[in-house]
């Protein structure tokens, strides 16, 4: 399951799974870029669902809990990558913008997380959180957004401890390189000077450290990778190899 698959990171994220042959669940807040995300899959074969969902509203993450898990008893992967980003300094930030992004960026994961774990367990499982240097570092008119990935790590070092000894692995991941803003749609990205466009890479490049991270059953946990050096070390060095000295490459 990835959760703001509609653009960017998680679309990649989901193709890069269904490529693989799992049968991916899908969420996002646009109805017309998770549809793109759909055709993408479908045209190459793969398997998926996907339904829009306000994270920002718990009962409605709660009610996308019930709905992955009626149609599927087992999940193997959890991708919690939605997050929104607004830039604004704490005395210009408005409670409503703060709470947004902690309800999409932090709490969402939060609620996702517990509800689905059940499902992680049963043969095991792999959740991914998706972070940035902003989970580690502070920056300017970002404090929400900060706060939203300091605690998104925090989260994953408490769950990892809670579930060491079994087969579920729960880590963090950060680009390692610079990509799209998170909270940019589409239509946005079109409408900005192709200079700045430039700027981005593609994600594609780091999709190899996903998928390894994906394949985890509680051997690592409660690190953090930085996802372009681990693909890096994938293309000169078989998987089993990396495997074997996993921690050695957290941050």
């Amino acid at each position: 399951m990835v959760t703001g698959a509609g653009r960017g990171l998680g679309r990649a994220v989901a193709v890069a799974l269904a490529s693989e042959g799992a049968r991916v669940s899908l969420c996002d807040e646009s109805d017309e870029e998770l549809g793109t995300t759909v055709s993408l899959i479908e045209k190459n074969g793969g398997s998926v669902w996907a339904t829009c969902i306000d994270l920002a509203d718990a009962i409605a993450c709660g009610d996308f809990v019930d709905r992955v898990t009626g149609r599927v008893q087992r999940l193997d992967v959890l991708v919690n990558n939605a997050a929104v980003l607004r830039l604004a300094g704490v005395e210009e930030q408005s409670v409503g913008g703060w709470t947004h992004t902690l309800a999409v960026n932090l709490t969402a994961p939060f609620i996702l997380s517990r509800g689905l774990l059940p499902s992680l367990r049963l043969e095991g499982g792999s959740l991914i959180n998706v972070s940035s240097r902003a989970g580690i570092r502070a920056f300017e008119s970002e404090a929400a957004y900060c706060a939203s990935k300091f605690g998104l790590e925090a989260l994953t070092k408490c769950l990892a401890l809670e579930l060491e000894g079994s087969r579920v692995s729960v880590n963090t991941i950060t680009p390692g390189m610079r990509i799209k803003p998170t909270s940019l749609t589409s239509a946005e990205e079109a409408a900005l000077p192709a200079a700045e466009r430039e700027r981005w890479s593609k994600p594609d490049p780091i999709m190899p450290a996903v998928l390894l991270l994906a394949r985890l059953r509680g051997e690592v946990s409660g690190r953090r990778f930085d996802a372009l050096r681990l693909s890096k070390a994938l293309l000169s060095e078989a998987p089993e190899a990396i495997m074997a000295r996993l921690g050695e490459l957290a941050e």
